[in-house]
Protein backbone atom coordinates (compact mmCIF):
# COMPACT_ATOMS: atom_id res chain seq x y z
CA UNK A 1 0.00 0.00 0.00
CA UNK A 2 2.83 2.41 0.94
CA UNK A 3 4.67 1.70 -2.33
CA UNK A 4 1.50 2.34 -4.38
CA UNK A 5 0.92 5.67 -2.64
CA UNK A 6 4.53 6.69 -3.24
CA UNK A 7 4.29 5.75 -6.94
CA UNK A 8 1.04 7.73 -7.28
CA UNK A 9 2.65 10.74 -5.58
CA UNK A 10 5.68 10.62 -7.89
CA UNK A 11 3.44 10.29 -10.95
CA UNK A 12 1.35 13.30 -9.89
CA UNK A 13 4.47 15.38 -9.21
CA UNK A 14 5.82 14.52 -12.65
CA UNK A 15 2.53 15.48 -14.28
CA UNK A 16 2.44 18.76 -12.36
CA UNK A 17 6.02 19.57 -13.42
CA UNK A 18 5.10 18.91 -17.04
CA UNK A 19 1.97 21.09 -16.89
CA UNK A 20 3.43 24.14 -15.12
CA UNK A 21 5.35 25.47 -18.14
CA UNK A 22 2.18 25.18 -20.23
CA UNK A 23 0.38 27.38 -17.69
CA UNK A 24 2.97 30.08 -18.22
CA UNK A 25 4.58 29.77 -14.79
CA UNK A 26 5.44 32.93 -12.90
CA UNK A 27 5.54 36.11 -14.94
CA UNK A 28 8.99 37.46 -15.72
CA UNK A 29 9.98 40.69 -13.99
CA UNK A 30 10.33 43.66 -16.33
CA UNK A 31 13.86 44.62 -17.31
CA UNK A 32 15.44 46.71 -14.56
CA UNK A 33 15.98 50.37 -15.38
CA UNK A 34 18.85 50.37 -12.89
CA UNK A 35 20.65 48.17 -10.41
CA UNK A 36 21.78 49.48 -7.03
CA UNK A 37 24.51 47.67 -5.09
CA UNK A 38 24.91 48.48 -1.39
CA UNK A 39 28.01 47.93 0.75
CA UNK A 40 28.63 47.79 4.49
CA UNK A 41 32.23 47.66 5.74
CA UNK A 42 33.83 46.98 9.08
CA UNK A 43 37.56 46.56 9.77
CA UNK A 44 36.90 43.56 12.02
CA UNK A 45 33.98 41.29 12.89
CA UNK A 46 34.32 42.45 16.51
CA UNK A 47 33.34 46.08 15.74
CA UNK A 48 30.20 47.68 14.28
CA UNK A 49 29.77 48.71 10.64
CA UNK A 50 32.14 51.60 9.98
CA UNK A 51 30.98 52.77 6.56
CA UNK A 52 28.21 52.18 4.07
CA UNK A 53 28.07 52.99 0.40
CA UNK A 54 26.31 52.26 -2.83
CA UNK A 55 26.83 52.24 -6.53
CA UNK A 56 23.99 52.85 -8.98
CA UNK A 57 24.25 51.07 -12.32
CA UNK A 58 22.01 52.41 -15.09
CA UNK A 59 20.68 49.57 -17.23
CA UNK A 60 21.28 51.30 -20.54
CA UNK A 61 25.08 51.37 -21.04
CA UNK A 62 28.07 49.06 -20.83
CA UNK A 63 30.28 50.41 -18.06
CA UNK A 64 32.41 49.70 -14.99
CA UNK A 65 31.58 51.09 -11.58
CA UNK A 66 33.20 51.13 -8.16
CA UNK A 67 31.52 51.59 -4.80
CA UNK A 68 33.01 54.28 -2.55
CA UNK A 69 36.24 53.27 -0.84
CA UNK A 70 35.67 50.78 1.97
CA UNK A 71 38.90 50.40 3.93
CA UNK A 72 40.72 47.17 3.01
CA UNK A 73 38.13 45.92 0.48
CA UNK A 74 36.46 47.41 -2.59
CA UNK A 75 33.45 46.39 -4.66
CA UNK A 76 33.58 46.76 -8.41
CA UNK A 77 30.70 46.18 -10.81
CA UNK A 78 30.88 45.57 -14.54
CA UNK A 79 27.64 45.74 -16.52
CA UNK A 80 27.02 44.72 -20.12
CA UNK A 81 23.69 45.53 -21.80
CA UNK A 82 24.06 42.67 -24.28
CA UNK A 83 23.36 44.94 -27.23
CA UNK A 84 26.66 44.06 -28.89
CA UNK A 85 26.60 40.29 -28.41
CA UNK A 86 23.23 39.33 -26.87
CA UNK A 87 24.85 38.50 -23.51
CA UNK A 88 23.51 40.84 -20.84
CA UNK A 89 25.38 40.41 -17.55
CA UNK A 90 26.47 41.91 -14.27
CA UNK A 91 29.83 40.93 -12.81
CA UNK A 92 30.64 41.82 -9.20
CA UNK A 93 34.20 41.68 -7.88
CA UNK A 94 35.62 42.26 -4.41
CA UNK A 95 39.30 43.12 -4.36
CA UNK A 96 41.67 43.99 -1.51
CA UNK A 97 42.68 47.67 -1.62
CA UNK A 98 45.76 48.12 -3.78
CA UNK A 99 45.58 44.60 -5.26
CA UNK A 100 44.81 43.59 -8.84
CA UNK A 101 43.38 40.10 -8.26
CA UNK A 102 39.88 39.79 -6.79
CA UNK A 103 39.06 37.67 -3.75
CA UNK A 104 35.56 37.03 -5.08
CA UNK A 105 33.81 37.24 -8.42
CA UNK A 106 30.10 36.68 -9.11
CA UNK A 107 28.61 36.70 -12.60
CA UNK A 108 24.87 37.22 -13.06
CA UNK A 109 23.79 36.33 -16.59
CA UNK A 110 20.55 38.18 -17.28
CA UNK A 111 17.80 37.77 -19.87
CA UNK A 112 17.81 40.48 -22.54
CA UNK A 113 14.23 41.57 -21.91
CA UNK A 114 13.61 41.01 -18.20
CA UNK A 115 14.95 40.99 -14.67
CA UNK A 116 16.79 40.54 -12.53
CA UNK A 117 14.08 39.90 -9.98
CA UNK A 118 14.46 40.82 -6.32
CA UNK A 119 13.80 37.61 -4.45
CA UNK A 120 15.55 37.68 -1.09
CA UNK A 121 13.80 38.72 2.12
CA UNK A 122 15.31 41.43 4.26
CA UNK A 123 15.69 43.79 1.30
CA UNK A 124 18.66 41.91 -0.12
CA UNK A 125 17.56 42.17 -3.75
CA UNK A 126 18.48 39.55 -6.31
CA UNK A 127 21.96 38.69 -5.02
CA UNK A 128 21.19 38.01 -1.39
CA UNK A 129 23.49 39.31 1.34
CA UNK A 130 27.11 38.36 0.57
CA UNK A 131 30.01 38.54 3.05
CA UNK A 132 33.68 38.76 2.00
CA UNK A 133 36.65 38.77 4.38
CA UNK A 134 40.12 40.20 3.81
CA UNK A 135 42.64 37.34 4.05
CA UNK A 136 45.10 39.12 6.35
CA UNK A 137 43.38 42.03 8.09
CA UNK A 138 40.11 40.21 8.82
CA UNK A 139 38.07 43.15 7.51
CA UNK A 140 34.54 42.34 6.34
CA UNK A 141 32.61 43.70 3.38
CA UNK A 142 28.91 42.91 3.11
CA UNK A 143 27.11 43.68 -0.15
CA UNK A 144 23.86 43.07 -1.97
CA UNK A 145 22.29 44.33 -5.19
CA UNK A 146 18.70 45.09 -6.03
CA UNK A 147 16.86 45.85 -9.24
CA UNK A 148 14.60 48.88 -9.76
CA UNK A 149 12.10 49.35 -12.58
Amino acid sequence: MHRERRLLTLTLLGLLAALLPACGGPAAAPRAAQITCHTAYRPSVTVPIESEGMVVIPGDADAEYEAPESGDLRLQARYWTGEADGERALQLLVTPAGAADPLLTHLYQLPQDSGPQNQFVGGHGFTGLIYVYHPTSGAELQFWCEAAE
